[in-house]
């Protein structure tokens, strides 16, 4: 089970997502690499990394979903 409060699980958990993406075939972006360095390193929340991914990805004057 992934628990933000360390870093070790921080990592594992981006390592894991990391590794599903490429067997997909997929290669993640620069900015989402850089991003999830900075959230396995405790220096960007969860919420913070999903608002980020969700502002390169949104269309433009697209509303964000209600919480």
């Amino acid at each position: 089970m992934h628990d933000p409060a360390t870093l070790e699980s921080r990592r594992s958990a981006v390592s894991s997502a990391n590794g599903s993406v490429r067997a997909e075939g997929l290669t993640p972006s620069a900015d989402y690499l850089a991003d999830a360095e900075d959230y396995a390193s405790g220096r960007l929340s969860a919420d913070e990394l999903v608002a980020r991914a969700e502002a390169r990805h949104r269309a433009p004057g697209a509303e964000q979903p209600a919480p």
